[in-house]
């Protein structure tokens, strides 16, 4: 049987979870991997062990993780948070810095982006929302973990009639939606495919880019004169949705690789008329 994992992700998971677990960093866990468990903990690491082993996300085990350098809980309600989306953030945080932007994180999760901006925007307002009512509990409990305020409402991306936050006009529309064709599901990993929640992955094989499409018209709706639009998607979509974007009146199209040298954003800016 092919296992979950090769050895050196094996190795890595055992460190995370061994540091969370006894708050320690991995030097003590070397220098202290002789002293004894209290059995009551050895209960309870052995119950997690199994979860591991059957092969349940180590931050859904641990119920946390970190994003951008924040603590952040997850539960199986929303995404691990993926180190390419803080490079998205990271792009955002620089152009804002300082500035009195409004910035909405359209399918906020885990509230990982809108979060991660908060803190590092203060002078901006940050909005957030998701069709979820179980993943914005979870974005909520984030704000109060990292002491950050973020608006928040529940509202379907493709409700561009009933559109929350009435009467603000955004500088920046940032999201990251879901974006993996159905038919991708049978070449990934089944960590994620079978603990990670499908509403935030999978989108249909003959309507792919209908995230791209709300978060387009959301934008021409709200967006002021010379905002800007950033989303993160998947590797063959860019000119796709670089079309989509300059169809609702958009401009200044830019595909934008990550750090491994694929392409995985696209930005647009508005017209200023």
């Amino acid at each position: 049987m092919q296992p979950l994992y090769d050895e050196r992700e094996a190795a890595a998971i055992a460190y995370l979870y061994m540091q969370h677990k006894f708050e320690m960093q991995r030097y003590e866990l070397v220098l202290r991997g002789h002293e004894e468990v209290e059995p009551i903990k050895m209960v309870e690491i052995e119950q997690e062990l199994e979860k591991l082993a059957l092969g349940c996300p180590v931050q859904y085990v641990l119920g946390e993780t970190e994003f951008y350098g924040l603590p952040f809980k997850v539960n199986p309600a929303v995404l691990i948070p993926r180190q390419e989306t803080e490079e998205l953030v990271q792009m955002i945080a620089q152009r804002y810095k300082g500035r009195n932007a409004k910035i909405w994180d359209i399918g906020t999760g885990s509230g990982c982006i809108a979060v991660s901006l908060a803190k590092h925007l203060p002078n901006a307002q940050i909005f957030a929302s998701d069709v979820s009512d179980a993943a914005l509990a979870v974005a909520r409990r984030n704000t109060e973990l990292n002491n950050v305020n973020v608006s928040f409402a529940c509202h379907d991306m493709r409700d561009a009639e009933h559109l929350p936050f009435e009467g603000v006009r955004f500088d920046v529309i940032v999201s990251n939606p879901p974006y993996i064709p159905a038919s991708d599901r049978v070449t990934m990993h089944r960590n994620v495919t079978d603990y990670e929640p499908s509403l935030a992955l999978f989108v249909p094989d003959d309507d792919k880019l209908w995230c791209y499409k709300a978060v387009a018209h959301i934008g021409k709706c709200v967006l002021n004169p010379g905002g800007r639009i950033y989303v993160e998607t998947y590797h063959d979509f860019h000119e796709e949705i670089e079309k989509i974007f300059q169809q609702h009146g958009m401009r200044e199209l830019q595909s934008i690789k990550d750090l491994n040298g694929n392409l995985r954003f696209v930005s647009a800016v508005s017209n200023d008329e």
